[in-house]
């Protein structure tokens, strides 16, 4: 008894042993600027991010499957988990309900060779909790039920046909189906619609315990959070997920030397042409990789790329782009030109051609290297600098091998020789290595071998970066404390201004400026000759042409976009603390020097006409654009009426040059002016910026706010067909006689959030067309309002397929009629109102949307405070109070409805 005894004493005590060896705290693997990577027992990678400057978190988990892993009849299979991973768990029984109820901005994405999930919250450890919690949950314990899959078939199905109605994008996916013959590469990630429809659940399960475990995934977490409970509850949470038995195998097919020029060739209904190549190019940890993203940034580079002189400035094509995608192995390069329709399309293509056979041997300068290094580094600094966004820009390098590969990229990129960028050019842009795509025999073969992924491990053992930057000081990122740090002032001739200094990371700035000018008579009639003269400020100045102010952007890391709007011109700033002055000193170019060149004006409005000549056919807007003319009269020509497609080519075609500078010399000017800076700003700098460049800027024509209309419009119901596209659109509307001063209007806002407009699908119609019936991929509705006039606007959408027509139409007014007739619940109000204060507070943490929220409320004379008292409004709101709103405003008499698409097939 006592050796029993003693046998069963050790044993318990080796038992325990084992389970305290197999959740010991994470082990740190290797840290790299401010980036510390760790690993459990099981497997699982851990990147953790910290960065006091923020208010938020982001969650990411990345599982190394994508469309590359699915095997003969899964196709589709790794995006189709991913939407199955929303619905129900062990312990999170409502995925997307669960992302509703916390208020969080959340997403998955499938891509060729990774799946990603994230949630972005407001930073407390709550919030983090949780998210690692769900995480861990949906990593092992999906349910994948096959009556829920039954019904995402068709959702995912809607996904695939919205993609189905862009020319441009089905073009893509011919392009590099053509490119290759055996690698999954070739094969979309949204997958074959056959085989999405046939897959039964249990196949999905299998694919779902193979690849979501733990030695499989890296989980990223960034923001404000400390690290020790961070890897605690990891350790909670997935430390006793156990390291699975099963082997991975990576994947071995590796696509055969393209062995000569290939043809493919689309024909459907549009109103553009478009002409595209692709060339089979390297994997992102090739050496080659960053010489030929900075090759296609010579080539395709908007004004001064090589292709872009010869196809844009040619009149050939009024655009051209080109990208090489972030891939585990030998990926490809694709270049699209868009020729508008009364452009022949075989001169195009003969001319991008020849400009592609001789790229090989152009000049190519130290010069182009170095405009094309400073854009591209640009976008690496303005993305390190933002560690949110860094935290999901990291998955596509997780799926590419290792997330180090970022930094190694941008290491390569600094030592970039001019040679590299030849030897590419010379490498990979050879005829028989292309797709248009078609075939031509030739004696002599002239091929091109990639080169397999290189040993990711060995190429990056010991690397450590760069030393990181001095830490950031906290910012609490509520309403009191930026009101409290916020500096309100007023220039010599009236204009606005609100400086808010805190710290950020990379010491960024955020900045809008927002010239008011205009009034409803002097505006009559110059909404399209407003938007050109919006564009053309960055099209050159005085003293720099479009391509040196790009490229000066570039070297300074800085964005400036002008943006028009019925009585307002708006101008978004993205630069940092170093850069500042010299930002300031282009942006006062921009505005005082415009040089309005006659050539750039007639290549600007060819592109506006394809835009124009593109929507025309698309459901989309054509079911919008007929929503908005019939909720408003306005006469034609007022500043807020609707123009179509055609009334805006019209109006494009008679603008003369003349007119854009009369209207500039008229309207703008400072005067009535609002201004905003955010984040690590030097306000004297600033301060003698709007002293020199807006105190003594005026408009010569008097500004007065143009203010919306109520029109009392009878409801309908419409169809707009549009032959030949999958997926259709349906658009509609009720006019509000209802302001945001309005008693009503908390109860209102939180009645749409109910009814359509809540969190991640969270409101009853998205609930019902997507989650239960999959008739669509996206619907909802949302509240337009005015904050001065009552006239507001409740708006409806949703895509789908043609087929189901009815049926949505009929579930949509059930929807409504059950809402107005039965009411919301204390509940539903609970879980929203709660979701919804939770998106305000991590809104305040993101500082382009604070810098455009402070410059809204300084031009409608609103102190900050009213967010505040919005949100104790909407909190004592009760449901009575809510419904009673519902079914006082949303009388369905008023409703307009418009559905776009091809109906010639009978529905079920």
């Amino acid at each position: 008894m006592l050796r029993l005894a003693t046998l069963m004493l050790v044993s318990a005590f080796l038992i325990q042993g084992h389970r305290l060896q197999a959740q010991s705290n994470p082990k740190l693997v290797t840290s790299v600027e401010g980036i510390n990577e760790y690993e459990l027992n099981n497997g699982l990678r851990i990147l953790l991010i910290p960065d006091a400057t923020q208010s938020n978190i982001a969650v990411n988990i990345v599982y190394k499957v994508g469309s590359r892993h699915e095997g003969y009849g899964e196709k589709g299979m790794a995006h189709l988990l991913e939407h199955m991973l929303f619905k129900q768990c062990e312990k999170f029984t409502d995925i997307k309900k669960a992302i509703a109820d916390k208020g969080a901005w959340a997403n998955g994405t499938t891509w060729y060779d990774r799946t990603n999930y994230y949630e972005i919250l407001s930073a407390s450890d709550e919030n983090l909790r949780w998210a690692i919690d769900m995480e861990a949950d949906r990593m092992v314990n999906s349910k994948i039920l096959p009556e829920e899959l039954q019904k995402e078939f068709s959702v995912v199905r809607n996904e695939f046909e919205i993609g189905e109605n862009n020319p441009d994008r089905v073009l893509i996916d011919r392009t590099v189906s053509t490119m290759y013959l055996w690698h999954n590469y070739g094969n979309s990630t949204i997958g074959s619609k056959e085989d999405i429809e046939r897959v039964k659940a249990e196949n999905l399960k299998v694919f779902y315990k193979k690849f979501y475990q733990p030695d499989n995934a890296v989980l990223v977490i960034a923001g404000k959070f400390d690290e020790k409970k961070a890897l605690d509850y990891i350790q909670q949470y997935f430390g006793p997920i156990p390291r699975p038995t099963r082997t991975l195998s990576n994947t071995y097919t590796v696509e055969p030397v393209q062995d000569g020029e290939r043809e493919v060739s689309l024909r459907r209904n549009g109103d553009v042409q478009y002409l595209a190549l692709g060339y089979h190019t390297p994997s992102t940890a090739d050496a080659d990789y960053v010489a030929n993203d900075v090759l296609l940034e010579i080539l395709t580079n908007d004004p001064a790329g090589i292709l872009y002189k010869k196809m844009v400035d040619g009149k050939l094509a009024t655009k051209v782009f080109g990208y090489s995608l972030t891939l585990h192995d030998p990926g490809f390069t694709y270049i699209q030109c868009e020729i508008p329709k009364d452009r022949n399309l075989d001169s195009a293509k003969r001319i991008l051609i020849q400009t592609m056979d001789a790229v090989g041997n152009m000049n190519i300068t130290q010069a182009d290297l170095d405009n094309a290094r400073n854009s591209r580094m640009k976008f690496f600094s303005n993305t390190s600098n933002n560690t949110i966004d860094l935290s999901i820009v990291l998955t596509e390098l997780i799926g590419a091998g290792d997330w180090r590969l970022w930094f190694w990229s941008r290491d390569q990129l600094e030592k970039l020789s001019l040679q590299q960028v030849k030897d590419a050019a010379k490498k990979y842009y050879k005829p028989s290595n292309r797709t248009v795509a078609y075939f031509i025999p030739e004696a002599k073969s002239d091929r091109t071998r990639v080169a397999e992924t290189p040993d990711i491990a060995k190429l990056l053992d010991g690397y450590k970066g760069k030393e990181m930057a001095a830490k950031k000081a906290e910012f609490e990122n509520s309403i009191a404390n930026i009101k409290k740090n916020t500096e309100y002032g007023k220039l010599a001739n009236g204009a606005q201004y609100a400086l808010l200094e805190k710290p950020v990371k990379g010491d960024k700035i955020n900045a809008v400026l927002a010239l008011q000018i205009g009034d409803e008579n002097s505006l009559t009639n110059k909404n399209e000759i407003a938007a050109i003269t919006a564009r053309m400020l960055k099209y050159g100045t005085k003293t720099r042409t479009k391509k040196q102010i790009n490229e000066e952007l570039d070297r300074l890391k800085t964005e400036v976009s002008f943006y028009s709007s019925p009585g307002r011109v708006s101008v978004v700033l993205n630069t940092d603390k170093a850069n500042l002055a010299n930002a300031l000193a282009l942006l006062d170019d921009l505005l005082h020097n415009p040089s309005f060149d006659a050539e750039e004006f007639e290549k600007l409005k060819k592109e506006l006409r394809t835009e124009y000549e593109t929507s025309k056919s698309d459901p989309n807007n054509l079911a919008f654009t007929r929503v908005a003319k019939m909720l408003t009269k306005y006469p034609k020509g007022h500043p807020l009426y609707t123009s179509d497609s055609d009334e805006n080519i019209a109006a494009l075609d008679k603008i003369t040059l003349a007119d854009v500078k009369k209207f500039y010399a008229d309207f703008y000017g400072a005067n009535n002016a609002v201004t905003t800076f955010v984040g690590e700003i030097d306000k004297n700098l600033v301060k003698a910026f709007m002293q020199k460049s807006l105190s003594k800027w005026n408009s010569k024509l008097p500004y007065k706010e143009i203010e919306s209309k109520y029109f009392d419009i009878k409801g309908s119901t419409e169809s707009i067909t549009v032959e030949d596209k999958t997926n259709a659109t349906m658009a509609g509307g009720i006019n509000l006689k209802l302001s945001e001063k309005s008693a009503d209007y908390p109860a209102v806002y939180m009645a749409n959030e109910l009814l359509g407009g809540g969190a991640f699908l969270s409101s009853r119609i998205p609930q019902r067309l997507r989650e239960n019936e999959g008739m669509s991929y996206g619907a909802g509705s949302y509240l337009d309002a005015g904050y001065k006039s009552e006239a507001s606007i409740w708006g409806l959408y949703a895509m789908y397929n043609p087929l189901y027509r009815d049926r949505l139409d009929s579930a949509l007014h059930q929807e409504i009629d059950k809402a107005i007739s039965g009411g919301f619940t204390s509940d539903e109000l609970s879980k929203s109102v709660d979701s919804w204060l939770e998106q305000n507070k991590t809104s305040l943490g993101m500082n382009n949307m604070l810098a455009s929220m402070i410059n809204r409320y300084l031009r409608q004379g609103r102190d900050l405070t009213e967010v505040t008292a919005m949100e104790n409004k909407v909190k004592a709101l009760d449901v009575k109070t809510v419904n009673e709103a519902l079914r006082k405003y949303f009388d369905k008499s008023k409703m307009i409805i418009i559905n776009s698409g091809d109906f010639r097939k009978k529905g079920f």
